[in-house]
């Protein structure tokens, strides 16, 4: 009789399963005090330089919509899409006049469903390092932008100590110890996942390439504290027209 082997999900159902877990508190994070209070102002920032008035923004992989919602009070037209259906939810729940247009993704989406030239900005706060490939997402934010929109996307320090830290725990994840450790704590079994599926950690350099060649240019990051924040703040503009020069 042939063996049956157990279905592991897929990566991309792996982080779609991650944020539906992480959902319930995600919000806090973004609170006064909270984690991701500096990405919130940076991001936010970074649209009021960017973008025109009135002007059209993706929030793309928007978790429970703090930075989507915050656009929107500042008079942008603002679509906000995520494979989380629980961290969807949540943010739907917090808007209830529809300030913003809700889109739910498909784990492991090749196409963002919307036309070419749509879209002013795009924002993609801690989402690339958990893609399979890049190359596809960022071909995808460079086809949604209109000539002249910038990229604003924050990706893992790998210069920061705790990314160093986090290498060396992600590594010791296939313990038997470990194993029997995270079964006791499903708390800290959650943040061994993370670590497992935030597989795209990269220099700013390879960022800058990998952009480069989806057609984005490097635009000049005036706040960019890359060297004291676990996070770095990159922005990536399209060419106003075919064949412009960096």
């Amino acid at each position: 009789m042939a063996a049956v082997t157990e279905q592991l999900p897929r990566r991309p159902d792996q982080v779609r399963q991650l944020f539906d877990a992480k959902a319930a508190e995600w919000s806090a994070k973004y609170a006064p005090g909270g984690r991701l209070t500096g990405r919130l102002a940076s991001l936010a920032a970074g649209l009021h330089r960017r973008v025109p008035p009135a002007g059209c923004v993706l929030d793309l992989g928007c978790g429970t919509g703090e930075i989507a919602r915050s656009a929107a009070a500042a008079g942008m037209r603002v679509t906000a899409c995520d494979i989380s259906g629980e961290m969807l939810r949540r943010a739907a729940d917090r808007d209830p006049g529809r300030a913003v247009d809700w889109v739910q993704l498909v784990p492991g989406w090749r196409e963002l469903p919307f036309g070419a030239t749509a879209f002013d900005a795009v924002v993609a706060a801690s989402v690339l390092e958990y893609v399979d490939d890049p190359a596809v997402v960022l071909g995808e934010c460079a086809r949604v932008l209109r000539p002249g929109g910038v990229l604003l996307c924050t990706v893992p320090n790998i210069a920061h100590p705790i990314r160093w830290l986090e290498w060396l725990a992600a590594t010791a994840t296939s313990a038997p110890l470990v194993n029997l450790t995270l079964r006791r704590w499903p708390a800290l079994g959650r943040y061994m996942t993370y670590l497992r599926i935030s597989r795209q950690r990269r220099s700013a350099g390879w960022w800058r390439a990998a952009a480069k060649r989806a057609g984005l240019h490097q635009a000049p990051c005036p706040a960019d504290t890359a060297q004291h924040s676990p996070l770095r703040l990159l922005e990536f503009r399209r060419p106003d027209e075919i064949g412009e020069l960096p």
